[in-house]
């Protein structure tokens, strides 16, 4: 399913993000990042370039081009053919990151099992701009979508704040993935918030956390099962 949505959006945004935003839009540099915000609501900026801090924080060993801006949109709706429960989006070609304005986020209830929150967004932002830091790095090579999504789980949940986190772990309890076989794209497409735990989980118990993340960028770690 990830597959096939990244698929349309590669279609649909193959030529490259929007250059400024559209009437009725506010776009804002975050202060100290090269990032900008895209978003209906200006009140929220603050918050995604926090999320967006976060990401950059934690992956800071990754390279990115000199020179490039991230670009944030935050936007009313998903595009469709992604999962109902959707709440934020890359396409790697044309590096367009896409994530739910807040206040529609703060709707949905729960996420992850727990109470949805300003903080739960930051995360959501800090999800995808990892998503983004993964796609510059790779510089096209290919990588299969469970590799993604491990690295920017991990981001997400290391970033997060430790409140948050317990109660999500709480919420969905387990012992990580106990094989690396295990990270695939089956069991990300089967789940991906248990994925995503899972995942937290098992890098947690890596002697060496930041080599581990290195190997599954590398693509030493995650199978292809598409080949």
């Amino acid at each position: 399913m990830r597959r096939r949505a990244w698929a349309w959006l590669l279609a649909v945004f193959a030529s490259g993000a929007v250059a400024q935003a559209p009437a009725g839009r506010h776009e804002q540099r975050c202060e100290g990042i090269a990032a900008d915000v895209e978003t209906s609501h200006p009140e929220t900026v603050a918050a995604a370039c926090d999320g967006a801090r976060d990401a950059l924080g934690f992956l800071r060993a990754l390279p990115r081009p000199e020179g490039e801006t991230l670009r944030i949109e935050l936007v009313a709706a998903m595009p469709p053919g992604l999962r109902p429960d959707a709440v934020g989006c890359y396409a790697l070609r044309s590096r367009r990151l896409m994530v739910l304005e807040q206040p529609l986020f703060l709707q949905r209830g729960r996420w992850f099992g727990v109470p949805v929150s300003p903080r739960l967004w930051r995360a959501v932002v800090a999800h995808e701009v990892a998503h983004a830091l993964v796609g510059c790095h790779l510089q096209g090579r290919p990588l299969p979508s469970a590799a993604h999504e491990y690295v920017a789980y991990v981001t997400m949940f290391a970033t997060l704040d430790p409140a948050t986190r317990d109660a999500a772990l709480a919420a969905m309890p387990g012992r990580g993935f106990d094989h690396p076989a295990e990270i695939n794209d089956v069991t990300y497409a089967f789940d991906p918030m248990r994925f995503g735990v899972e995942a937290y989980r098992h890098w947690l118990r890596q002697p060496e956390r930041e080599r581990f993340l290195r190997e599954v960028l590398v693509g030493a770690i995650v199978p292809d099962l598409g080949q």
